[in-house]
C-alpha cells in the first residue's frame, strides 16, 4: 500500500459485482489532492489451494468422512448481496460429498437469503455456476414462506429454520468472511442465523442482542452477542461443517478453511483481517477533507451501502462520498435493514401481530433479553414489527417511485453524496434524506469543486473489505 497522489487527479476502482464486474475511472477537481488506500490484499487462490482446504479441515473429520453412512445433504450458500465465489467452491464440495457416497442426486442447495429478496433463474447460475445450478436441485428460502420448523426457545431466543436444510441428514454452511458491522465478520454460523431463519428469529438476532464489530473476532462482553448467539443456535441444531472464503479485492477467491463452525470461520476471519488491513498514514484522517467509499464487492444491493459508510467515521472532517453500483436498483430487505421507518407498515403489521398470541409471546420473552439496553429493546420491537414480503413489495411500495433522475435533497450537508445510477430515488430518499444522489459521476465532481477549490480526498476502493488502521 501506498500514499501517493495519483497521475492527473483520477483513479480507477472496481465496479459492479455480479453484474458485468468491470472498472470505472474517477476524476477530481483540478485542485485536489487524491490518496488512493488499498487493502494489502492477496491473489487468488488457485484449485490446488481449494483441494488443500477440503483435505485439511479444521476441527472436524472430511466433509467425505462426513458424508459416509448418509442418506442426503444439504448445502446452505449465500446469495447475490455477497461475494461469495460458490462456483468455484462448489465442484470441489460436490466431489467430497461424492467421494463418500453422496452423488449429486442426494445433495440439495438451500440459498440463504435471509430477509432479502429471492434470486431469479440467471443469478442462480452466477452464484453457483450454469452446471452445478442445472443439476442440483437449489431452494430459495423465503423468511416468510410455509417451509419453516418451529424449534422452541435456544439461549432465550425463538428459533425458526428451514425445514428443507434441518431434514437433511448433513448439513453444510458456504459463505464469506467479509467485515461485518454485527457479527464481526459474515459467513460462518450466519448462513443459518439469519440466512435460512425466520422472521422471529430474524428480529431476535438483529434487534434484541448486541452487535460484535466489523473485523472484531471474539465477543469481549459479558452478554451473549449476535455472532454467539447464531453459532450456538448452529451447534444446537447441528451443522456438521462450514466453508468459509475470504476475497480479495477484485471479488476472487484468496482464503478457504473448511471445518467446524466456530474454528473454520475464525481462520478465514484472520484470513480476511490481513487481506483488508490498509494503513491510513499519520495525519491523514485528520486533514482529509473528503473520503470516497466505494462499496464493491457489496455493490449489488443498493441498502448494503451501510457498510461501507461506516468506514467514513474514520475521517472526522470529510465529506462522505459513496460509489454504489446498486446493480440490481432493487431497495428492499423484507425487515427493513436500512430502509428507513414506515409507519404504515408498522401500523398495518400491528394488527395481525396483535391476533397472534405466538408474536407477542415471542415478543415479550425477547423484550426480557434486550431489556439491558433500550436501544435494543426499542430496535427488537421495531423488527418485530416491520416485516414486508416480496409480493407485498412489489405490488406496493414498488408502485411508489418517481422522481428517478438527479435527485438532491436539501444541501447534503447531514447525508452522504452518493454516486449511482441505479440506486432508487424513492429509497434514498427514505434512507438518507439529508444526502446527495447523483446519476453523473461530473456533476459529484462539480460539486466538490464548489464545496472547495483546493482539497485532499481519500479513496478506499474496496470499503466493505478494508480494515482500517490510523497512523500506521
Amino acid at each position: 500500500m501506498t500514499d501517493e497522489p495519483t497521475v492527473r487527479n483520477s483513479t480507477v476502482i472496481p465496479f459492479g459485482a455480479w453484474f458485468g464486474a468491470g472498472s470505472v475511472p474517477l476524476d477530481f477537481p483540478p485542485g485536489w489532492r487524491v490518496h488512493r488506500l488499498d487493502p494489502e490484499d492477496a491473489p487468488e487462490l488457485d484449485d490446488a489451494g481449494i483441494e488443500r482446504a477440503f483435505a485439511s479441515p479444521l476441527g472436524t473429520p472430511t466433509l467425505r468422512a462426513l458424508a459416509r453412512g448418509r442418506r442426503n445433504a444439504a448445502i446452505a450458500v449465500d446469495d447475490l448481496t455477497r461475494p461469495t465465489p460458490a462456483a468455484r467452491i462448489l465442484p470441489s464440495l460436490l466431489r467430497e460429498l461424492a467421494a463418500g457416497g453422496l452423488g449429486e442426486r442426494s445433495v440439495r442447495i438451500v440459498i440463504g437469503t435471509a430477509a432479502h429478496r429471492p434470486m431469479e433463474r440467471a443469478e442462480l447460475e452466477r452464484k453457483l455456476g450454469p452446471e452445478v445450478a442445472a443439476r442440483v436441485p437449489v431452494v430459495v428460502h423465503d423468511f416468510l414462506g410455509p417451509d419453516l420448523h418451529d424449534l422452541g426457545w435456544h439461549r432465550g431466543g425463538p428459533v425458526q429454520l428451514n425445514r428443507r436444510f434441518l431434514e437433511a441428514d448433513l448439513r453444510i454452511c458456504v459463505g464469506a468472511a467479509v467485515p461485518h458491522n454485527e457479527t464481526g465478520f459474515g459467513g460462518g454460523a450466519k448462513l443459518l442465523v439469519p440466512g435460512l431463519a425466520g422472521r422471529r428469529t430474524i428480529a431476535h438476532f438483529h434487534g434484541a442482542l448486541p452487535p460484535r464489530p466489523a473485523g472484531q473476532l471474539e465477543a469481549t462482553g459479558p452478554r451473549l452477542d449476535r455472532r454467539g448467539w447464531s453459532e450456538s443456535v448452529a451447534r444446537n441444531v447441528g451443522v456438521h461443517a462450514v466453508v468459509c472464503a475470504a476475497v480479495n479485492s477484485r471479488a476472487q477467491l484468496a482464503a478457504l478453511e473448511v471445518g467446524d463452525v466456530v474454528e473454520a470461520h475464525r481462520a478465514a476471519a484472520r484470513a480476511a483481517l490481513r487481506i483488508g488491513r490498509t494503513p491510513v498514514p499519520a495525519g491523514l484522517a485528520e486533514r482529509a477533507d473528503a473520503v470516497v467509499v466505494n462499496a464493491f464487492p457489496l455493490d449489488t444491493d443498493p441498502i448494503q451501502m451501510g457498510k461501507s459508510i461506516l468506514l467514513a467515521r474514520h475521517f472526522p472532517r470529510a465529506a462522505t462520498v459513496c460509489v454504489n453500483a446498486a446493480s440490481d436498483g432493487t431497495f428492499y430487505h423484507g425487515m427493513g435493514m436500512g430502509s428507513g421507518v414506515s409507519p404504515l407498515r408498522l401500523l398495518g403489521n400491528l394488527r395481525s401481530w396483535l391476533t397472534s398470541p405466538g408474536d407477542w409471546w415471542a415478543w415479550l420473552r425477547g423484550l426480557a433479553v434486550a431489556a439491558p439496553s433500550p436501544v435494543l429493546a426499542a430496535r427488537f420491537s421495531y423488527f418485530s414489527l416491520n416485516h414486508l414480503g416480496w409480493s407485498a413489495f412489489l405490488a406496493g411500495e414498488a408502485g411508489r417511485r418517481s422522481g428517478e433522475g438527479e435527485y438532491a435533497a436539501g444541501s447534503g450537508a447531514d447525508g452522504p453524496w452518493v454516486w449511482s445510477r441505479r440506486f432508487p430515488a424513492w429509497g434514498f430518499r427514505r434512507r438518507y434524506r439529508g444526502g446527495r444522489l447523483f446519476r453523473e459521476w461530473s456533476a459529484l465532481g462539480d460539486a466538490l469543486a464548489l464545496r472547495s477549490p483546493v482539497g485532499e480526498v481519500v479513496v478506499l476502493p474496496c470499503a466493505p473489505l478494508q480494515i482500517l488502521e490510523e497512523g500506521a
